[in-house]
C-alpha cells in the first residue's frame, strides 16, 4: 500500500474511498471522500469512523461481513458529515490484512440521496393513487396468464362481498358472483386482451354479493400490463367499478323516454318537436291525419310552408318572443293548409325545450284540431245575431208604442195603468240593452268589430256621456260630478265606442253608489295617454269576485246585484273596446267604500302607436 502509483490512483478515484485502520481510525481518504463528508479544511484522516457512520466500533462495522467472505455491501446507511448534515450511502466494504498482520477495511461509498428522494416521491404518488382508488371504491385486480393466478385488492373483495382472509379460488368465486346471462360478456375483455387483439377493453355486467341480495351492475376495464419476449401477453390488469346508480338513472331515463314516446305517439291531439329554424323534427300520427300528409312528407318541410299566409306573421312574432325569453309559452288559433287544399283550424300551444344553460334548442308544439268547433261557433254566432236582430226589431216597435202611449193626454190613464206602463217601459229598455250586449259580445268573439278612430276633445266626450246618462243618475238618486284638468286635451278614439264604455261605467257606478252620493268623473292627461276614472261611494267589490270582474257573464253573488239586474257582459265588452282602442283598464276598491274604475285612451293615432 506504500507504492506511489497505487496511492496516486487512490487519490484520483472519483468514487469516495476510505481506508480504516484496526482501531477504527481513518488512515487515508481521497478527495472525493473529503468532499462527500464536507471535510476539505481538516481532512478525514485521523478521525474515527464512528464519527461518520452509525456504528459504535470497528468491530460492529466488521460484523456486516459474513465469514468466509471478506467483503460486504451495506445497502443503506445514513452517515453524518463534518458539518452535521446527514447523507444516505451505499457502502461497499472489503477487509484485508497489512504486512504487519493488522486488519484494515477499505470502504467505497456511493451517495444515494437522489435515489432516496425519488423513492419518496414515488411512494407518495403511489400512496395518493392508492387513496384515490380506495376512495373512489375501485377494485383493482391482476391476472397472470403464465401461472393462471389472480391478485386482487381489498376493495375488489369488498365490492364482491368476499372476506379479506377468504383463500378460496378467486376465479371460481368470481364466476359464481357473475349473472349467468352476463358471464360471456364479462370474460370477453380479458380474452380480447390476452389474444393481443386489443390493448384495452371493457364490459358492463351484473354481480350479486352471495347473500341473496339484489343484483348490482359493475364495469370492468381491462388493459395489457406485460408481454414476453415474443410479444405474447402474459399479464393483464383491471379495475372494477360499481355503476348500479348510473344504471338506475339510465333505466329511469329510458322508462321516461318510453313513456314520453308512448304518450307522444298515441296522443289524439297533434304533437311535434320543431327545430329553431322551423323544420319539423318529429311528429305523431295525429298531425299526419290532421294535415293529410305522410310523416316523411311533413318532416321534409317546415311549419311555415303548412301555415295559412294570413296567420304566419302572428305565429312568427310569438316564436321570436319565446326564443328571446320574453314569454314562457304561447297559444294561438291558426289555420293550416291540408294536402287536399282544405283549410283546418288548429289551437297551437308552444313551449321551448332548453339546454342546460337555459338556451332554447327546440320547440315542443301541441296542435288541437278545432275546425269543427270554429264552424259551430260561427253557426252559433250567426244564430245569435239572427235571433237578436229578430228580437230587436219588434222590441223597438214595442218601446216606441209604449213611449207614445205614455205621452197621450186625450185619454188620461189611471194611476195603476201608468204604473204598469212604466214597468213595461223599464223592462223593455232592459231587454233592449241585453239584446245589444249579446250582439256586441258575439261580434267581439268572432273578431267582427270595426273601429273608426278620429281625434276628439276628451272633455267634450265625457260631458256628452254624462248628459246621456242623467236618467241613470236620477233613477238611483246620485249626482255626476265632472273633474277635468285640461279641457283642450285631445285623444284618438272611436266616439261611438267611447260613449259605450262611459255608459257602462257610469250606469254601474250609479247602480252601486250609496243613495244621495256623488259619482266623480276625473280626466287626467298624461304624456302618451289620457286617464278617465269613475269613482263612487258604496259597498266595496267582494274580494272573491275581483279576479272575475272582467269575465263574461260574471256577477257578484249578492242580493243587491240581483235586485239591480244586469247581463254580466258590460264590463267584458268595455274591456275589449278599451284594449282594442290601444288603452288600458282597471279598478281599485278600498275598505273606505270608494270604488274607482279607470281606463286610458291614446293621445296618438292607434296605427301610429303600433309603428313607434
Amino acid at each position: 500500500m506504500t507504492d506511489t502509483p497505487i496511492l496516486d490512483a487512490f487519490e484520483q478515484m472519483r468514487l469516495p474511498l476510505l481506508i480504516v485502520g484496526p482501531r477504527g481510525t481513518i488512515r487515508r481518504a481521497n478527495e472525493a471522500a473529503n468532499e462527500l463528508f464536507a471535510c476539505h479544511d481538516t481532512g478525514l484522516p485521523g478521525r474515527k469512523i464512528t464519527e461518520l457512520l452509525p456504528v459504535a466500533s470497528i468491530d460492529e462495522l466488521h460484523a456486516y461481513i459474513e465469514p468466509p467472505a471478506c467483503e460486504a455491501v451495506i445497502k443503506q446507511m445514513v452517515a453524518q458529515t463534518c458539518s452535521g448534515a446527514t447523507v444516505p450511502l451505499v457502502v461497499h466494504m472489503t477487509a484485508w490484512t497489512d504486512p504487519s498482520g493488522d486488519l484494515n477495511h477499505t470502504l467505497a461509498l456511493r451517495d444515494i440521496s437522489d435515489e432516496v428522494q425519488a423513492d419518496l416521491v414515488s411512494q407518495a404518488e403511489l400512496l395518493r393513487a392508492n387513496s384515490a382508488i380506495t376512495g373512489a371504491r375501485i377494485g383493482v385486480f391482476e391476472y397472470n396468464a403464465v401461472d393462471d393466478t389472480v391478485i386482487v385488492s381489498d376493495v375488489w373483495r369488498e365490492l364482491l362481498g368476499l372476506e379479506r382472509d377468504d383463500t378460496q379460488d378467486l376465479q371460481l368465486r368470481w364466476r359464481a358472483r357473475v349473472h349467468p346471462d352476463d358471464l360471456a360478456a364479462a370474460l370477453r375483455p380479458v380474452d380480447l386482451c390476452l389474444s393481443g387483439a386489443v390493448a384495452r377493453a371493457s364490459s358492463e355486467h351484473r354481480y350479486h354479493s352471495g347473500d341473496g341480495g339484489q343484483w348490482r351492475w359493475f364495469r370492468s376495464d381491462i388493459s395489457v400490463a406485460k408481454r414476453d419476449a415474443k410479444g405474447a401477453v402474459t399479464r393483464v390488469v383491471g379495475a372494477l367499478t360499481d355503476i348500479t346508480e348510473r344504471k338506475a338513472i339510465e333505466n329511469d331515463l329510458r322508462k321516461s323516454e318510453e313513456r314520453f314516446k308512448s304518450a307522444f305517439d298515441s296522443a289524439t291531439t297533434g304533437k311535434a318537436i320543431v327545430g329553431l329554424d322551423g323544420r319539423w323534427l318529429r311528429i305523431n300520427p295525429a298531425i299526419s291525419a290532421m294535415l293529410g300528409y305522410t310523416e316523411e312528407e311533413i318532416l321534409s318541410t317546415n311549419f311555415q310552408a303548412l301555415t295559412h299566409p294570413d296567420d304566419l306573421d302572428v305565429d312568427l312574432d310569438n316564436l321570436k318572443r319565446l326564443t328571446a325569453g320574453e314569454i314562457e309559452n304561447y297559444q294561438i288559433e291558426k289555420r293550416y293548409l291540408r294536402r287536399d287544399g282544405e283549410v283546418v283550424w288548429g289551437l297551437l300551444s308552444v313551449v321551448a325545450i332548453k339546454d342546460s344553460e337555459g338556451r332554447p334548442e327546440q320547440y315542443l308544439s301541441q296542435i288541437v284540431d278545432i275546425t269543427e268547433q270554429r264552424r259551430l261557433t260561427e253557426l252559433k254566432s250567426e244564430f245569435v245575431a239572427t235571433v237578436s236582430h229578430e228580437l230587436r226589431t219588434p222590441l223597438t216597435s214595442v218601446l216606441g208604442a209604449l213611449s207614445l202611449l205614455s205621452f197621450m193626454d186625450s185619454e188620461p190613464l189611471s194611476d195603476e195603468a201608468q204604473r204598469l206602463l212604466y214597468i213595461a217601459q223599464e223592462n223593455g229598455k232592459r231587454l233592449h240593452t241585453l239584446v245589444n250586449d249579446i250582439l256586441d259580445f258575439e261580434k267581439f268573439s268572432v273578431g267582427r268589430v270595426h273601429f273608426a278612430f278620429s281625434q276628439h276633445k276628451v272633455q267634450r266626450l265625457v260631458e256628452e256621456a254624462i248628459m246621456t246618462n242623467m236618467n241613470s243618475a236620477d233613477k238611483y238618486n246620485v249626482r255626476f260630478n265632472s273633474i277635468g284638468e285640461d279641457r283642450e286635451a285631445l285623444c284618438y278614439v272611436d266616439a261611438r265606442r267611447f260613449q259605450q264604455v262611459m255608459t257602462n261605467l257610469l250606469e254601474n257606478a250609479a247602480k252601486f253608489a250609496a243613495e244621495g252620493s256623488e259619482v266623480d268623473i276625473r280626466i287626467e292627461p298624461q304624456p302618451s295617454e289620457i286617464r278617465i276614472s269613475v269613482t263612487n261611494s258604496g259597498d266595496a267589490i267582494p274580494s272573491e269576485f275581483r279576479d272575475k270582474i272582467f269575465k263574461p257573464f260574471s256577477q257578484a253573488e249578492s242580493s243587491t246585484t240581483r235586485e239591480r239586474g244586469g247581463t254580466g257582459l258590460g264590463l267584458n265588452i268595455t274591456k275589449q273596446i278599451v284594449e282594442k282602442s290601444g288603452g288600458r283598464i282597471g279598478f281599485d276598491s278600498g275598505k273606505d267604500g270608494k270604488t274607482t274604475f279607470w281606463f286610458t285612451v291614446p293621445r296618438k293615432e292607434p296605427s301610429a302607436m303600433l309603428q313607434d
